[in-house]
């Protein structure tokens, strides 16, 4: 393969592809008797259609479908070999084959085991989605189970009583701890203080009959 046919990196095709379309733009240009743009247009289309078709691999005078459909089947046997397909397996079968690569890599992280072990003649069985998600619904509850002391093996419901109680038991020590602090700080029984020459004060009203004064 030439160096011109030499695919670049995916991340540099868009910078080669605009400097094709560059040159066709200025040799359209330069030329007297190109002044029409439809002409423009071709003159880029067949560019740029030789030029992928060089890099996928196929006849510079392909169309547009077969260059399509190369890029596609390069693509899917790319794939298709990262997920253990055979070469020439369809976008269906590949798929398939990474749902299920994935879903045992997640089993495997989990620790989740099929609820229906296979026969000892047939294939290994896989985790199923339902069984990755029982596993680690379980693992989550025994976990909180132990956190709030209720067990590993406890239902969400045991869980959720001995965390209610556990809130109830702090709210009931938070409010009796407030409690006894208000009544240490309650004021005590009040004591009269004598003022100095109270004694000197005029005596206080005890009869409610008028007084005559003295002629």
């Amino acid at each position: 393969m030439s160096e011109n046919t030499m695919p670049p990196k995916p991340e540099d095709m868009g910078e080669h592809l605009d400097e094709e379309i560059k040159e066709t733009v200025q040799d359209w240009a330069e030329n007297p008797e190109g002044s029409r743009f439809e002409d423009l247009d071709e003159r880029i289309d067949e560019k740029l259609r030789r030029r992928i078709a060089s890099w996928v691999g196929v006849e510079e005078d392909a169309d547009w479908k077969t260059i399509g459909a190369k890029m596609d089947a390069s693509t899917r046997e790319a794939i298709g070999r990262w997920v253990g397909a055979e070469p020439d397996a369809d976008w269906a079968t590949i798929s398939s084959r990474m749902e299920g690569r994935i879903r045992r890599g997640i089993a495997r992280l989990v620790r989740a085991a099929p609820a229906q072990p296979a026969a000892e003649t047939a294939q290994e069985a896989d985790a199923s989605w339902t069984d990755i998600g029982t596993k680690f619904e379980r693992d989550v509850r025994g976990w909180i189970g132990e956190i709030v002391g209720a067990g590993e093996q406890a239902d969400w419901k045991t869980i959720g009583d001995q965390l209610l109680d556990q809130v109830r038991a702090a709210f009931d020590k938070v409010a009796r701890s407030t409690r006894k602090r208000e009544e240490a700080e309650a004021p005590g029984q009040v004591t009269r203080i004598p003022i100095e020459g109270e004694e000197d004060r005029p005596p206080a009203v005890t009869d409610e009959k008028p007084v005559e004064p003295e002629s």
